[in-house]
């Protein structure tokens, strides 16, 4: 994202305020004080992307979400300066992702992908690629300068996955037939590949065959360098995959492991993405009970450990509250604050219903343990039985003031909120 043309700290408090007179829109947490949106107000059902797949202008004026809205339904730009959402799409499609200094996104619907220019409406399709090769994509990357995107494929994993669900239609937690489906998975013989996808002139292209039956996934560009993409062999973290990060040089088709030595195969690393510089990556690594920051030019891991006492709002005044253990303070997926000062993260549903600030600044280097202050309550989104299971999925604006993230505090439905992150 740019750095040079950044709005104003006040874009989404505008919002708030304006809608501050309605409670059930526009509140501060009880516990931390801190202000929170519902930037949706009136949808049926609304919702961001994948916390790692962009969803703002370079300029940071427009965000991109998906929402139904009566019978209006697909793709709408909310305006961050003023909150006018505009509807772009009568449909939606999958694994979108915005392309900030275009002002487009990309999606796929079937074997096309497609351009959506977010300020006509106009979409326009700009390749068509092998049949299937996009059932399971799990999103797509882009390059630094934008020219490319890039897409994972496996041979016959959707369709894996769905006969396991069918097999087993009265398990309840789809992380348990997801483990199952893996060990299933990993035997098969397939075609693993990863795609690029020039987006000027639709040329599809193979940009890495694996040929060891390795399943692929989170493929994503450098942020500044157009020739290197990481991506992971995919694999629940409780089978055997521990040590999954890869790294690819697009030019030489060389992959790389970047973290090193054998004692990284008993921890399992989950919910890579990269830093905002191009040249380091974070993880979370759960069994460690820690955030984790790679440098790639040294190699030197820095691990943040989420196991101390957390407090809530302290920033706002809020009230000290006491965790049990590390997974009271863990969270699924993570954004980074400007300079790795601080960090957000979406909590871990029942065990930790809470929107988190790490202070990364605040680490004690001999214990590895940094502050984590509890920001916004997510109780009603996973203690509601009528409410669709969701994960929040965290985005930081790029003004660097609020979170941006897909729950249902309120009801039963699923909305796009707004979180103001406290002064460090």
């Amino acid at each position: 994202m740019s750095a040079a043309a950044q709005p104003s700290s006040e874009s989404i408090g505008s919002i708030w305020q304006q809608r501050s007179n309605d409670p059930d829109v526009a509140w501060r947490d009880p516990t931390s004080h801190a202000r929170v949106v519902n930037l949706t107000s009136g949808f049926d059902s609304a919702s961001v992307f994948y916390f790692h797949q962009n969803i703002f202008t370079a300029d940071g004026d427009l965000m991109l979400f998906s929402g139904k809205r009566g019978d209006a339904q697909g793709y709408f730009a909310l305006s961050l300066k003023t909150g006018e959402i505009r509807q772009l799409t009568q449909q939606t499609g999958g694994h979108l992702v915005v392309l900030p200094h275009r002002r487009s996104a990309a999606f796929d619907r079937g074997d096309d992908i497609f351009l959506l220019n977010l300020d006509s409406g106009e979409t326009r399709k700009i390749a068509t690629v092998p049949p299937g090769r996009l059932a399971q994509a799990a999103g797509f990357g882009f390059t630094a300068d934008e020219s490319k995107l890039l897409f994972a494929y496996c041979d016959g994993l959707a369709d894996e996955h769905a006969a396991l669900v069918k097999a087993k239609p009265k398990m309840d937690d789809p992380h348990l037939r997801r483990v199952d489906w893996v060990e299933a998975y990993e035997h098969m013989q397939r075609h693993n590949a990863i795609y690029s996808v020039e987006i000027d002139s639709g040329k599809v292209a193979v940009v890495f065959q694996d040929n060891d039956n390795n399943w692929l996934g989170h493929v994503q560009g450098s942020p500044t360098n157009s020739n290197l993409a990481l991506f992971i062999h995919e694999g629940f973290v409780s089978v055997h995959i521990k040590n999954r990060l890869r790294l690819l040089d697009m030019k030489t088709g060389q992959v790389t492991m970047p973290r090193k030595g054998a004692a990284l195969e008993a921890e399992g690393i989950t919910h890579e993405f990269w830093d905002r510089d191009g040249e380091s990556i974070w993880y979370d690594i759960s069994s460690a009970g820690a955030l984790a920051h790679l440098d790639l030019k040294t190699g030197v891991e820095t691990r943040y450990s989420y196991g101390g006492v957390p407090t809530a709002g302290a920033a706002y005044g809020g009230t000290t509250m006491i965790a049990a253990n590390r997974s009271s303070n863990r969270s699924i997926h993570y954004a980074i604050g400007p300079g790795g000062k601080w960090a957000v993260g979406d909590g871990f549903q029942h065990t930790n219903p809470w929107l988190c600030l790490y202070r990364l600044d605040q680490r004690d280097p001999k214990t590895l343990e940094m502050p984590v202050e509890r920001i916004c309550d997510f109780s009603g989104t996973y203690e509601n039985p009528k409410a669709e299971y969701i994960e929040p999925n965290p985005h930081l604006t790029p003004d660097a003031h609020w979170i941006v993230l897909t729950v249902h505090l309120k009801g039963t439905a699923n909305n796009v909120y707004a979180v103001e992150i406290p002064t460090p």
